[in-house]
């Protein structure tokens, strides 16, 4: 018999310049999600600050995280480390991400994170021209050198999510399996996968390229953790799962949750990696909408 959890958390990428007291955030997931699991992004981290301030803010997350009884299960990148990072040609860039990464895991693990993850790199149009020479000798190698870091570390797995254009990797069914075996052929890394249902290529002529129930058939006994957002047909907004968004979205909860229960043995962190624009009253009902959609998926899972 399949035994499995599953943990909604909350992405902090939208909260990033908009609740940036870790207590005032905490609390909203607390008393108004009401959900055990954040999952901290890198930018809303601020790892880009000395080491000195990151330190004193993880050490004081850490203990608004206790109070509260809130967990972290895994740390992402955001929309800011949107990046070519470990695919970028310059080798001091690819140097510095690689020291970024493992302070970032160490962080994470600080946290209590058993899965870090990011997307694999971005390459720019000229390189996508030789795009598979650069994905095992370049981004590929880079991985492996934090695998073995992340092993070492004791971290449960590293995780990357498959995209949707080819610059950017793993945009079909075929490319995700290449590249995880790619990934995984070093030891002792251990590389799973953040799938993401809004993710696909949709200009593939294969269909089940842009399916996010194909995908998750495909991976999900390969993905911890699961990114979740209302997606339209010809949108590409991370929406929220209001009752507006669910009349005319594709992402069903409860066909979501069916297939994690029948396929997947373990626990699976469904994640909401939600994106609001900067425009009233968007903006304005922001914690309104982050709230229904918590409401909508508790419907399916008690």
């Amino acid at each position: 018999m399949i035994k499995n959890s599953i943990k909604l958390s909350v992405n902090t990428g939208f909260a990033v310049n908009r609740i940036i007291s870790n207590e005032s955030f905490v609390q909203f997931v607390k008393n108004n999600l009401k959900i055990e699991y954040i999952q901290p992004t890198s930018d809303w981290l601020n790892l880009f600050m000395s080491d000195k301030y990151t330190l004193k803010n993880i050490n004081n997350l850490n203990k608004i995280l206790n109070k509260y009884d809130i967990k972290v299960n895994s740390c992402f990148t955001g929309a800011f480390t949107r990046l070519n990072h470990l695919a970028h040609p310059d080798k001091d860039q690819q140097k510095h991400w690689i020291r970024y990464f493992k302070n970032f895991i160490d962080l994470s693990i600080d946290l209590g994170a058993n899965y870090v993850g990011s997307h694999l790199g971005i390459l720019s149009y000229d390189d996508n021209k030789k795009r598979n020479d650069i994905l095992t000798k370049r981004v590929i190698r880079n991985w492996h050198i934090l695998g073995e870091y992340a092993f070492k570390k004791k971290l449960k797995s590293l995780i990357w999510e498959p995209m949707s254009i080819s610059r950017e990797f793993g945009e079909t069914i075929k490319e995700c399996k290449k590249i995880q075996i790619l990934l995984n052929k070093k030891k002792p890394s251990n590389f799973k996968l953040c799938l993401d249902v809004g993710h696909g290529d949709i200009n593939s002529k294969n269909k089940k390229d842009y399916d996010p129930y194909y995908w998750l058939n495909s991976f999900v006994k390969e993905s911890p953790v699961v990114h979740i957002k209302q997606v339209h047909k010809g949108s590409f907004g991370h929406l929220p799962f209001t009752k507006k968004n669910n009349s005319k979205g594709i992402i069903d909860a409860k066909k979501v949750i069916n297939i994690i229960q029948k396929k997947k043995d373990g626990d699976t962190e469904l994640a909401f990696e939600l994106s609001f624009k900067e425009r009233d009253p968007i903006d304005k009902n922001l914690k309104k909408d982050v709230i229904s959609s918590v409401k909508y998926w508790k419907k399916f899972l008690n």
